[in-house]
C-alpha cells in the first residue's frame, strides 16, 4: 500500500513449467533412450481440441508394431494425469528394462511431461517438490488417488 506493491498468487499445473506445443498441423517429439521398470505410460497433456498419440521405438529406431501410432488410442484431454494405451497391448511389461525411445505425436496441444508407472494408479514415485492436494509426503506414491481427494481438480479419462 505504501510502496505501490501488491500480493498475488500464481497457480501452475503439475509439471507445468514448460511444454512441447504443436499447432493444428501437428508435431512430434522423440525422447532420448530410456529404460523403465513400470508398466503404464502416463502424460500431462492439454489437447481437448486436438490429440496426442505415442509410439515406442527400440534402441536402433525400429518401431515396436504393437506400440505404433496407428494402434495408440488417441488422447483428447486436458489432464495432468492421463493414461496412454494401445489397442493390442494391455501394458508395457514386455519392454521393462529395455532401452527404448518414446515418440509423441501431438496435434493442436501441449505435452508437459510423461512417466511410466508400475501400476494403473499413475503414481510416478518421483518427488513432488512441496507436496500438494492429496499427497501424503514428498513423493507421489498415490497417483490418481491424490486427485480424487481434491474437489478442485478435474479428472478425465482415467
Amino acid at each position: 500500500m505504501y510502496a505501490n506493491g501488491c500480493t498475488g498468487i500464481g497457480i501452475l499445473r503439475r509439471d507445468g513449467f514448460s511444454s512441447m506445443f504443436a499447432p493444428q498441423s501437428g508435431g512430434t517429439l522423440t525422447t532420448r533412450l530410456v529404460t523403465f521398470k513400470g508398466k503404464h505410460l502416463f502424460v500431462n497433456v492439454d489437447c481437448p481440441n486436438g490429440s496426442l498419440k505415442a509410439e515406442i521405438l527400440d534402441e536402433n529406431g525400429k518401431l515396436f508394431e504393437q506400440f505404433s501410432e496407428k494402434n495408440c488410442i488417441p488422447v483428447n484431454s486436458d489432464s495432468t494425469i492421463h493414461s496412454v494405451s494401445w489397442k493390442d497391448s494391455k501394458d508395457l511389461s514386455v519392454l521393462i528394462g529395455k532401452k527404448v525411445r518414446f515418440r509423441f505425436i501431438v496435434e493442436n496441444g501441449h505435452l508437459y511431461s510423461f512417466w511410466v508407472s508400475p501400476d494403473k494408479s499413475g503414481a510416478s514415485y518421483g518427488y513432488n517438490a512441496a507436496g500438494g492436494p492429496g499427497f501424503t509426503g514428498g513423493k507421489d506414491n498415490v497417483g490418481i488417488k491424490g486427485y480424487k481427494k481434491s474437489k478442485s481438480i478435474q479428472i478425465k479419462n482415467i
